[in-house]
């Protein structure tokens, strides 16, 4: 038996063998061996379970609520625009008002004052109005009324001068200088306008301010029984302007 031969016949000993031994049937002749230059199988990837799709989502967190909806909310607890309007002016609180949100207030009865203050507020004084307004003003002919003061009636002869200087409230009476007074602005409370009820919008016949120790001071033009309020009008606008962080009110009453 040649050299050829004898291998052939010893590879096909020892495959025999080792179908014996695993169970296999031998290769026909002419195939390969099992296993000969067959590539291994590639790696399965693992198919994700229904709990792990059904996973929840992360929760995120909520928007932070915007400072114009505390407006909203003084609004629907049924307070005035004029208090709210206080509120917006002292707390000077940068509302930046979107379109929408300004439709928003707009539609659940905010008036266009407020508005306007709210789309001022938090900006710097030099962008909010023009020249500051100097704290020196003199109002004549002015008529004070109150406990020990004539309020029906009042004439001319009644009269004095509201003076602002500074930070000087002083007033100076025609007649009598026992009633003259002087505070610091600082320690006013409150500014108001005492006004009639009127349809549409109330007239206002009173200015007066309270101290934060009690004292009230009201004042009237000499013709307010006819109407007349220009002086009143006037002092009030002026301590606006002049004194923005002060308080402001509106005391409505169905007479005077």
């Amino acid at each position: 038996m040649n050299r050829r031969l004898w291998t052939l016949v010893f590879g096909m000993s020892l495959t025999l063998a080792a179908c014996k031994s695993t169970g296999a049937a031998p290769p026909a002749p002419g195939q390969p061996s099992p296993g000969a230059g067959v590539p291994s199988a590639a790696p399965v990837t693992p198919v994700p379970t229904a709990e792990a799709m059904a996973a929840p989502a992360p929760v995120l967190a909520p928007a932070p609520a915007r400072p114009y909806q505390d407006i909203l909310k003084l609004k629907q607890a049924g307070l005035t625009d004029e208090f709210i309007l206080n509120k917006v002016r002292t707390e000077n609180v940068p509302y930046q008002l979107t379109t929408s949100e300004i439709v928003e207030l707009r539609n659940a009865g905010i008036s266009e004052n407020v508005l306007q203050a709210m789309m001022r507020s938090g900006q710097p004084p030099s962008t909010t109005s023009g020249t500051e307004v100097a704290r020196k003003a003199e109002f004549s002919g002015l008529a004070r009324v109150g406990k020990g003061f004539l309020v029906f009636g009042t004439s001319a002869k009644k009269v004095g001068r509201l003076v602002v200087d500074g930070e000087n409230v002083s007033w100076f009476d025609a007649e009598d200088p026992k009633k003259n007074f002087s505070i610091y602005a600082r320690n006013i409370k409150e500014v108001f306008n005492t006004c009639l009820l009127r349809p549409g919008q109330n007239l206002c016949l009173e200015f007066g301010f309270v101290t934060h120790t009690g004292e009230e001071y009201r004042f009237r033009d000499p013709g307010w029984k006819n109407g007349d309020n220009k002086l009143v009008t006037d002092a009030t606008n002026y301590f606006r302007q002049a004194f923005p962080m002060m308080f402001f009110s509106q005391r409505a009453v169905s007479e005077m």
